[in-house]
């Protein structure tokens, strides 16, 4: 029998999966129970009760009814599938038909007019114990209680173990960075710095055409000291390292804070741009964001220091920041350069071919060589990324699945059941109730398993397969830790996350702030609380930390170490110290715990 798993498949990534458990048993498998007595053995159907489930998932406009996975499951749980034909992404139409009172037994509904916590208030839903996931749904019970504030999202208000619904897990979102840092190989070599060969991996590229490039990008971790990117900038910038005798490069764009800069920029001083995101100042002891955090005194520094030197230099300002990042970048004359961590795989996608270095090797000089990783550390020898989800888990509609208050006992078990089976038992049912029947909907690009999985297009699909997947399942995804290492280190097939991965890199410089912003982290009053004195008092704020870095980055600034103990001053008396000692500092607001998410396989 094939390995069971409590991985899943990530979506357009190279796939893996580990044992853990044992799913619940095939539903034709009979319980035998012994007469007393006599030594015989009686057999009980698990699913002798018959039921009806009306059933709504997002992309269910194109539903045909008595398709090949509805026969399935009804054969095998003794159940009529009824499934609606609709987008539940369609908020005219979900509110129509919450407002008839029309609300299936199992349902995904982005496109609610409410939140699965006021459909529960308005007996729209009903809620699920903990000991059903325990008994029904063991796989997704582990999956959530392996991160310890899984077992706190969707929680009903004021209960500890009844939930709005099944959430949402999507292990690969919260093990893998965004962005990366990438410097020009050539430019780098030529200025006098050198990286050892002999640990750089280069990119296989997997998209059928561009094989030529699988010579021009590398991984590998570089251990430049902050002293060492100044000098870099400098000589990118005044030594002419691509030798045309003009003076016509520079080290590095600034590029607004954003998914795109937390490992070349903020990452170098042991913090990030997403403002959720809370940390514990040495100077103040208090919880703060990232504008109050004195590290970012120092940051501000070092881009005004940069910038005023010409060594960095800010965009033109005049359309939106990516169209002139793409367009600068392009040209080649950028020897650091802030960048997806996966896009330089897309070269045939018009989404990401624009980004560099890609953009380079396409429109400009496809001769040219880049190095991506971990390159450079700030003053303290720092250097931190932000993963892409902070959790697997999100609340809210968009996160949830839900069941119709109208369900009993009976019924939701069976639902749970049928859920264990399609997405916990084994790696074919997954595969199979995610993405289709292997052989028609899609195939194995090489060895099952481990290589990549190719769509069928759908105008080559039987009639009868056509429609939407993933109707009878859940929104689970897996790590894609094992099957990215193993596509790496056996078929070559690096790539950035894979190289992180199994240098053991990745947890190395993932950042776990103190505390995080959420409402699962606060609690609902807290959360509430919150919300009600950040709508007061932002606008306030804002004006105090935009001022303070305007000025820096225009060279306005002359002592950083005084002005930022009047900025400080000025934002508690805007609002912050309201902020710090109500919420950010209140024990009830719990720290951060990453629990597993960096040793999930």
């Amino acid at each position: 029998m094939k390995k069971l798993i409590c991985i899943f498949l990530a979506v357009a990534v190279v796939l893996a999966f580990g044992a853990c458990r044992r799913g619940e048993e095939d539903p034709k498998t009979t319980t035998g129970t012994t007469g007393t007595g006599t030594g015989t053995t009686t057999e009980a159907n698990p699913f002798e009760q018959f039921y009806e489930i009306t059933w709504l998932t997002q992309l269910n406009a194109d539903y045909r009814d008595g398709r090949w996975d509805e026969v399935e499951l009804e054969e095998k749980f003794n159940v009529d599938l009824q499934c609606w034909a609709m987008d539940s992404r369609d908020t005219e139409g979900m509110a129509a038909l919450v407002a008839a009172g029309d609300i299936p037994d199992f349902f995904y509904m982005p496109g609610a007019p409410r939140e699965p916590v006021d459909m529960y208030k308005e007996n729209l839903i009903r809620s699920i114990n903990v000991k059903m996931f325990q008994d029904y749904l063991p796989g997704y019970y582990e999956l959530i209680s392996s991160i310890p504030i899984g077992l706190s999202y969707n929680l009903v208000p004021n209960t500890t173990d009844e939930y709005l619904g099944i959430t949402t897990v999507n292990i690969s979102g919260c093990q893998y960075f965004y962005d990366a840092t990438c410097i020009n190989l050539d430019w780098l070599q030529a200025v006098g710095f050198e990286l050892d060969e002999d640990k750089m991996v280069p990119v296989k590229m997997t998209v059928e055409g561009y094989e030529k490039y699988n010579d021009n990008i590398y991984f590998t971790e570089g251990n430049f000291s902050f002293d060492d990117m100044k000098e870099i900038m400098r000589a990118f910038t005044e030594d002419d390292p691509d030798g045309n005798g003009e003076d016509d490069t520079y080290g590095m764009m600034y590029l607004p804070e954003s998914a795109w800069t937390n490992m070349t920029q903020e990452g170098l001083f042991g913090f990030v741009h997403d403002l959720n995101y809370l940390y514990l100042d040495p100077t103040t002891k208090d919880v703060v964001p990232k504008y109050a955090y004195t590290p970012y005194r120092d940051y501000l520094a070092w881009v005004s220091e940069m910038l005023n030197k010409g060594y960095m230099r800010r965009l033109p300002g005049q359309e939106t920041w990516t169209a002139e990042y793409q367009a600068i970048s392009a040209t080649n004359k950028v020897g650091i350069i802030q960048v997806n961590g996966g896009g330089y795989l897309s070269l045939n996608s018009d989404t990401y071919r624009v980004y560099p270095p890609q953009n380079i090797l396409l429109t400009t000089d496809e001769d040219a060589r880049f190095v991506i990783g971990p390159m450079f550390r700030g003053p303290d020898g720092k250097l931190v990324d932000m993963t892409y989800n902070i959790d697997p888990f999100g609340e809210g509609k968009w996160r949830v699945n839900m069941v119709g208050q109208q369900v009993d006992d009976g019924k939701l078990k069976r639902i749970l059941q049928m859920m264990q089976y399609t997405v916990f038992s084994s790696q074919d049912n997954y595969n199979r109730y995610k993405y289709g029947i292997e052989g028609i909907h899609w195939k194995w690009a090489g060895e099952p398993y481990i290589s990549n999985m190719i769509a069928t297009p759908t105008a080559e699909l039987p009639e009868e397969y056509r429609g939407q997947t993933n109707v009878y399942s859940l929104f689970v995804y897996p790590s894609a830790i094992e099957g990215q290492i193993r596509n790496a280190t056996e078929h070559g097939y690096w790539s950035y996350m894979a190289y992180m991965h199994a240098n053991d890199l990745f947890e190395k410089y993932a950042l776990n702030p103190k505390k995080y912003r959420s409402e699962v982290y606060m609690g609902t009053d807290l959360w509430k609380q919150f919300n009600e004195l950040n709508n007061e008092l932002n606008s306030e704020i804002n004006t105090v930390v935009n001022d303070f870095k305007n000025r820096a980055l225009n060279g306005q600034i002359a002592d950083f170490n005084t002005e930022w103990s009047e900025y400080i001053d000025r934002l508690y008396d805007a609002g912050l110290k309201t902020l710090v000692d109500e919420i950010y500092n209140n024990p009830d607001f719990k720290d951060y715990d990453p629990g597993e998410k960096f040793t999930l396989r």
